[in-house]
Formats: structure tokens, C-alpha cells, sequence
């Protein structure tokens, strides 16, 4: 939808631009635009051919490139050949794996090597990260777990050659500058990013000048000004000759970079100019933007679905329109402060026209970004420039290096006070959940409008008409629609479920936990607070834990560490007490939640509470018998969330005659034999059953005699592991409807389905 609404955008801008100029060869903009959508619908592979090569597999090939994982393993770029225990071979083949093992490898080293080859992740949950879209896109077809890997020599080719290259700069980086400098400055001189600190990254982004992290248009803008310089000022050469020398020095330093699409926008569009320069043509903004968009999604056209490519344009238009209303005021008008002036008003149409496209990707705006790009853009140039000459001269003496890496230091640390100072301000960085895409649409419009026509006499009709509609898209949900919906999550081996109501309440039932993984780094961060926050989420109104086992805690006291919570509740059960217990304690009085027990009989906000029975206490020492069941009521919809009770818990519920009947069964215990009676789901009934359970897990959940129990009360069975996350939507009229991940498609491939049917 993102890629639609993009499409539209893109239309509609040039649409306007046909009608205004009265030129008929922007129609030629417009079918290659359409062409270059389809084009990228009919491209997309949907990662790798698994018919072609399976199992387990072995290889020679070389190492392109290296990084490193957020736990320090290193993902080995390798263009090599390949065979399966089959005897299934292809040739050239660029594979993305990773290397757990002790010995560490360089980018041009040849090597052999075996593994086992996996398929891509899919995002698993509403804004999940599309591994196999982001690799694809990379030019990646196949994921490889290395177990063996020996070293068989160097190649000699470019690549590799520039590989070694930016590896020595990166060896020169660290020699001559701090842990955290080094690392920032690998990002922004050579777009190597693994090294960046997670709070320098952190606070970067929340200042909204991230983009000084990766090479962008600024970067390569820079680097064509100081050529620029050198050529016309110092060599005394013409304009002509610089552009011709400014070509393939900006094509060179791309292949030596990590190029990402906001690098190669860039580069394009200099070089678009470069030429134009060359041959006394005049350029113009919008088409250099254009033919730039054109050449990049004529070789990969799936560039179209990445966030950097669609950022990066739609930013470089804001800028470019922003700039275009400034010239028209006449040189004799200008002030003194003038330039002061127009910087801000660059950075605000910048920032304007990314903040929809920052939102529906990242969830969040920076509102002080503004500001710090008056200080830290300025300043990137200078940056460049220390940074460039540093690192040539500890090529060939340390010592000079680090004497020219003061500047580079002092400038990161005014980077760092004036970000710091900015996030003090309120509402610095806001949390605003992903837009629809009839939002960003109908914003888009809005902003257009205001840009053209604001002020004119007589154009207030159409400005509030538009306002309006934007409020109807806004508030839709809560004041048309009346909708709930309730999000059991792919935590893997465990539960983890948010429901989101209708009136603009949140809350989290267990968090998910895969054991052994470390805390801050578990799914509770890398699954349910991302979800959380494509929804808004700033505050949960309550968080309930079915009962204290790590799979099912662990995430859940992640959240509990970055979102204020108004309330845990948790089940009233003589839990022993374990480590996992004593964390539970110290993030409770850590973050200041309040904690509540609930048994039987309690209720509140739509939840009542089943079990556990008031003074009944299992001595056989498993903590599942004290799980929490609760049942939620929306508009008589009910669902039964029944943690991981076992079928004694069930008779107990059943002997006490508790209501237990319900629409959707979060089954319990992730589909085990041991639960689930068939006396149990007859009682309960449920039109649908959720599995929340990890693919491949040790214990075979779901065990087979769940699943025909299951399919003998008649229950629809929907499963994480297989389908992802399961969406319910409850409705206002007490009807329901799911809806699993794996039935998400892209836009261009539910338009060619409708049109192949009969």
C-alpha cells in the first residue's frame, strides 16, 4: 500500500506539473512511471527458488563483503558457486550468510565453505521486518548458516580489491579515533553501519538527522562541490571540465561505498547534471528527479518497495519545490538574514514532505529536526571534508591522522550536544503510528495545496474541504467505525496478544520470551514494542501475565522497561520463586507499575477473570496450573485467553461450572496434548482457535492430538508458526473477522490475481 500510495503521489504531482507548464513532454514522465510500478510487480521474485536448491548445501566462492550481526557474528556477502546434497548446482550465485564460528574472514578472501540454506524471513506481524523483501531487493537469492568455512586464497578482481580497500580505511578509522567516533564516521564515509553505537544511532534519529549516518544526497552533493573547487579554483580548469572530472569520481566513490538508494539517487542526479553541464544544457529539478528514478528502477526495479529509495525522492521534491517558491522572490527583496531565512524554510519543506513516509516506516517524527539541520547540515560538509582527509593521511601516518581527526572529533561532539539540547525541547520526538495510506494521500494533497494555492483569495472552500476529509480519515476509527481489534502476535515458543479498542485503549496480554536470549534484546524489543508503536502506543492501560514462565514474561517486562503502564495484573497463585520471579519484582518497582492480583470473579474493562480458583493450589510444583484465564466481552463477542493451564485446570473450570464459552480460544499452552480436553472445547465451542507456538519447536507443538480435537468441535485453526500473526477485528454488530499475515499481499499481486480470474 505504502508503494501504491507512492505511485499515486508521484501521479498526481506530474499530473499537475502537465497542466501547469502546458507541456505535453511530461505525459512521457507519467508512462514511465507506470511502467516502472508494473515493472517492479512483474520483477519481484518473492525470494529464493527452494525447487532449485534445498538442505544442506556446499560451495566455493569469494567474499564480498563483510558486517557484522547485533551479536557480533559476521554476514558474509558470497558470490560463489553452489551444490545441494542433490547434486543441484548453480553458478555465481550471491548468497547472504552468516558465520557463527571463532576464526574471523576478510572481503576478498576466497573461500569454501557448508551450511545449511534457509528461506527469508517474512515480516510475521503488522510492520514487521521484510527480510526477504530487503535482501531481494539487495540482489540476494539465497540465506545460508555457515558450519565450515576454510580460507583458500585471495582474489584479485576490483571488487574484491575495493573491498580490501574500504577495510584498511576501516582499520584507519579505528586507529586513529574512539570506539564510538570510529564507528559513526565508518557510516558516514563508506556507508558501513554495523558499527554505529546503538545510542549515538538512537539519538541521531530521534533528532531527525539520521541521514547524516548513511550516504545520501548531501554526502555525494558535498563531495561534488569540493571537486568543484578543486577543478575550477585551485587547477583553474573550466566548468565543463569539472563536471567531466566530477563523473567518474562520483561513480568511483560509489563502487568503493556500501551504495543504498538514497547514495545512488544521488550519485544519478549528479551525474545527470554533469552531463547537461557538458553539453550547455540547462537542467531542470523535476526531471533530473525523474530520469534519476527511471535509471534506478530500470536495474532494480524493487528499489521502488525500499524505504530509502522512497524516502530519499520524496525529500529531494519537497526540497526541490521548497527551493523553486524561494527563487521567484526577486534578488532586491532579499535581507540581510535572509539566508537564515531560506535555510529554514529548505529544512521545513524537507521535513514536511518525509514526515508521512518517516511515520508509516518508522513510526515516529522528529519535530526538532528542523532545527538541527540549520546546524548539523552546515556542518556535515565540514565533516566530510576532516573525515576524508584523516583517514588519507593515516593511509600513510598514523600520527597525521589522528592530528587531523581533532577537527573530526570536535565537530561529533557538537553533533551530540546540539541533538541532546533539541531532544530536551517537548514533543521533540513523537510517536505517531503508522498512517493509512488514505492519510498520507489525503496530507500530500493538503500540503500541495496550501504550497500553491494558500491565501488566494476564494481557495479557503477547497483547503477545508480537504481539512475535512483528513479529520474524517483520522478519526474514522473512533468515531465512525466502532472497531476493536485483538492482535495475537509471532513471539515464536510462546504467547504474546495486544488489544487495541476502539476508544483509544491498549492492553498487552503475556510479552512472548525466547529462553536464554539476552534481556533488551528478546521479542518483547524486537517484536511487541514495534508492533505497539505502529499503533501509537505511547501508554498500556493494563498488561496482564497469565503466569510467570519466560515464555511468557521475558518480552512482556521488556515493554514493561520503555512503555509507561497503568497497571500489571497478575494471577493470584503461590508462583514459586525463581529468577525470572525476582526480575518480575525489580522491573515492578523499577519502573513504578502498579501490580494487582486477580482470581475468579474479578472483572474489569471488558476482562473477567476465571481462574485461578481462590485456594486452590497444585503441589506438584508446575507453575502452569496457576496460569490466569480470561475471557474478553466486545459487543458479545467473546475470547477465551487460557495461558498454559493444563486439562486438570480445565476440569476444575468445568466442575465449577465457570462460563467458559466463547467465540475465539487462544488455546492453551501452545497446543499441547496435555491440554485441550475434548469435554473442554465442547463447552467452550469456539468458531476460531489461535495457536500461539515457534516453527520448529523441541516440544512438536501443536501436538497432533490437539489439532483433532480441535477439528472435531468445528474450530477454524489459525497458527503463528505457520501463518503469523492473526489479526481479529471485532465489529460494533458483534460479527468478527481474521485475518492472518500470509494472506497480506502486495497491492500489484492481489490486482494481477483479480485479472487472472475468469
Amino acid at each position: 500500500m505504502m508503494c501504491l500510495v507512492s505511485f499515486l503521489f508521484i501521479v498526481i504531482s506530474l499530473s499537475y506539473f502537465v497542466i501547469k507548464e502546458k507541456n505535453g513532454k511530461y505525459l512521457f514522465l507519467l508512462l514511465f512511471v507506470a511502467f516502472g510500478f508494473l515493472s517492479a510487480g512483474y520483477h519481484w521474485k518473492g525470494g529464493s527458488d527452494e525447487s532449485v536448491l534445498m538442505g544442506m548445501v556446499q560451495g566455493k566462492g569469494v567474499i564480498k563483503d563483510v558486517g557484522l550481526t547485533a551479536f557480533g557474528n559476521q554476514k558474509l556477502t558470497l558470490l560463489c558457486d553452489l551444490e545441494d546434497e542433490r547434486g543441484a548446482a548453480l553458478q555465481d550465485v550471491k548468497v547472504y550468510s552468516l558465520w557463527r564460528g571463532e576464526e574471523r574472514f576478510q572481503a576478498g578472501e576466497k573461500v569454501s565453505f557448508s551450511g545449511e540454506l534457509v528461506p527469508f524471513y517474512e515480516p510475521s506481524y503488522p510492520g514487521g521486518y521484510d527480510e526477504e523483501l530487503f535482501l531481494t531487493t539487495k540482489g540476494f537469492e539465497y540465506k545460508v548458516y555457515l558450519d565450515r568455512m576454510e580460507h583458500l586464497g585471495e582474489d584479485i578482481s576490483v571488487s574484491s580489491a575495493l573491498a580490501r580497500g574500504r577495510a584498511r580505511f576501516h582499520t584507519v578509522l579505528e586507529s586513529i579515533l574512539p570506539a564510538e567516533e570510529s564507528g559513526i564516521m565508518k557510516a558516514v564515509l563508506t556507508g558501513e553501519k554495523d558499527h554505529i553505537p546503538d545510542d549515538s544511532y538512537r539519538l541521531y534519529t530521534e533528532a531527525g538527522v539520521v541521514h547524516v549516518l548513511c550516504i545520501s544526497g548531501l554526502h555525494m552533493s558535498i563531495l561534488a562541490l569540493y571537486l568543484s573547487f578543486f577543478v575550477e579554483k585551485i587547477l583553474g580548469r573550466s566548468r565543463r571540465t569539472s563536471a567531466a572530472v566530477a563523473i567518474p569520481v562520483v561513480l568511483s566513490f560509489l563502487l568503493f561505498i556500501e551504495p543504498s538508494p538514497s547514495s545512488v539517487r544521488a550519485a544519478a542526479m549528479i551525474c545527470i547534471v554533469m552531463v547537461g553541464r557538458i553539453c550547455f544544457r540547462l537542467s531542470d529539478r523535476m526531471n533530473n528527479i525523474s530520469l534519476a528514478a527511471m535509471l534506478i528502477l530500470s536495474i532494480q526495479p524493487l528499489y521502488l518497495f525500499h524505504v530509502g529509495f522512497q524516502l530519499s525522492f520524496i525529500t529531494v521534491i519537497g526540497i526541490c519545490l521548497g527551493v523553486s517558491k524561494l527563487e521567484k522572490k526577486k534578488k532586491k527583496d532579499r535581507g540581510r538574514f535572509d539566508w537564515l531565512k531560506e535555510s529554514f524554510l529548505v529544512s521545513l519543506y524537507a521535513s514536511l514532505f518525509s514526515f508521512p513516509m518517516v511515520a508509516y516506516h518508522f513510526y515516529s517524527v522528529s519535530l526538532v529536526g528542523i532545527l538541527a539541520n540549520l546546524i548539523i547540515v552546515p556542518l556535515s560538509g565540514l565533516l566530510l571534508g576532516f573525515g576524508m582527509l584523516s583517514g588519507i593521511l593515516g593511509l600513510f601516518s598514523i600520527p597525521a591522522g589522528v592530528f587531523a581527526a581533532g577537527s573530526v572529533y570536535g565537530i561529533l561532539q557538537i553533533f551530540e550536544k546540539t541533538c541532546s539540547i533539541l531532544l530536551q525541547f517537548p514533543f521533540a520526538y513523537t510517536l505517531v503510528g503508522r498512517p493509512s495510506p488514505l492519510v498520507i494521500l489525503l496530507y500530500y494533497g493538503i500540503l500541495l495545496w496550501f504550497m500553491e494555492f494558500g491565501g488566494k483569495k476564494g481557495s479557503w472552500k477547497v483547503g477545508a474541504l480537504l481539512c475535512g476529509a483528513m479529520f474524517c480519515a483520522v478519526f474514522d476509527n473512533s468515531l465512525f467505525r466502532k472497531e476493536t481489534t485483538v492482535t495475537f502476535l509471532d513471539v515464536g515458543q510462546g504467547d504474546a496478544a495486544v488489544i487495541s479498542t476502539y476508544d483509544g485503549k491498549t492492553y498487552l496480554i503475556d510479552g512472548g520470551g525466547v529462553y536464554g536470549k539476552e534481556f533488551g534484546k528478546n521479542v518483547g524489543k524486537n517484536v511487541v514494542l514495534p508492533y505497539l508503536e505502529s499503533l501509537g502506543v505511547s501508554e498500556l492501560d493494563g498488561v496482564f501475565l497469565s503466569h510467570p514462565d519466560s515464555d511468557h514474561m521475558t518480552g512482556l517486562l521488556e515493554v514493561l522497561e520503555e512503555i509507561p503502564t497503568m497497571g500489571l495484573y497478575l494471577s493470584d497463585y503461590p508462583f514459586s520463586e525463581t529468577e525470572d520471579t525476582l526480575l518480575l519484582k525489580e522491573m515492578v518497582e523499577k519502573n513504578n507499575v502498579p501490580l494487582y492480583t486477580v482470581k475468579a470473579g474479578d472483572a474489569s474493562h471488558g476482562f473477567r477473570c476465571l481462574y485461578p480458583l481462590e485456594g486452590v493450589t497444585f503441589r506438584d510444583g508446575d507453575d502452569n496450573h496457576g496460569s490466569m484465564v480470561l475471557k474478553y466481552d466486545y459487543n458479545g463477542t467473546e475470547i477465551l485467553f487460557t495461558g498454559d493451564i493444563s486439562a486438570a485446570d480445565e476440569r476444575f473450570l468445568l466442575e465449577q461450572e465457570a462460563d467458559v464459552s466463547a467465540d475465539i480460544l487462544k488455546v492453551a499452552h501452545h497446543g499441547s496434548k496435555y491440554s485441550s480436553d475434548a469435554d473442554f472445547l465442547e463447552t467452550v465451542l469456539p468458531e476460531a482457535a489461535v495457536i500461539s507456538c515457534g516453527a520448529g519447536n523441541l516440544y512438536g507443538h501443536p501436538h497432533g492430538e490437539t489439532l483433532e480435537r480441535l477439528q472435531a468441535a468445528e474450530a477454524e485453526i489459525y497458527r503463528t508458526d505457520t501463518e503469523g500473526a492473526v489479526l481479529v477485528k471485532l465489529k460494533r454488530d458483534g460479527t468478527f473477522a481474521i485475518e492472518t499475515m500470509t494472506e497480506r499481499k502486495p497491492f500489484y499481486e492481489n490486482v494481477k490475481e483479480k485479472l487472472e480470474k475468469p
